[in-house]
């Protein structure tokens, strides 16, 4: 069963060209196609969180630009790479906001568009993981085992019948 799901914000959440190199805070993001039907439902069944490398945004900056476009509601925590010292694949971030939701790795699961950062390291922290396809801005290929994605997906909408089967 699946408790928690952490996603990455960049081409996950929304549009990555979306920031157009401006400050999270500053830019006017771009949500991708059906977040919010997502997160509401994946919200009543578990705990949400982001997980997110940042240059030099911390959690109040990236909850700023999430509520400017109404997605900070539906997130419990959201751990940036600036605030707890560590990049993804770092397992450490991942195992730290596993700590913060009080869920095992066994019963997480991190989605993300990047192999090299998101499906490695969730992999690496014992969590179930999922590599969302929408776009060919990363095309990593698997090169290990420990990138090997539990999923693979090219719309969020998957992720609704992925998590009502486990």
């Amino acid at each position: 069963m699946i408790r928690a799901i952490f996603f990455d914000l960049g081409d996950t959440l929304v549009a990555e060209e979306s920031a157009g190199g401006k400050h999270l805070w500053e830019a006017e993001l771009q949500k991708l196609p059906y977040v919010d039907e997502v997160l509401q439902k994946l919200k009543r069944k578990c705990k949400l969180g982001i997980i997110t490398n940042t240059v030099t945004s911390t959690e109040e900056h990236v909850r700023i630009a999430l509520r400017r476009v109404g997605l900070e509601k539906y997130f419990d925590i959201i751990l940036t790479s600036v605030d707890v010292g560590f990049e993804k694949p770092d397992e450490r971030i991942f195992l730290e906001a596993l700590k913060r939701v009080n869920v095992r790795a066994e019963e997480a699961m991190m989605v993300g568009n990047r192999l090299s950062k998101d499906i490695l390291g969730g992999n690496k922290a014992g969590m179930k993981t999922t590599l969302f396809r929408w776009n060919n801005h990363y095309p990593e290929k698997i090169t290990s085992s420990i990138e090997q994605p539990t999923h693979i997906i090219k719309s969020l909408k998957e992720l609704l019948d992925i998590v009502s089967e486990m």
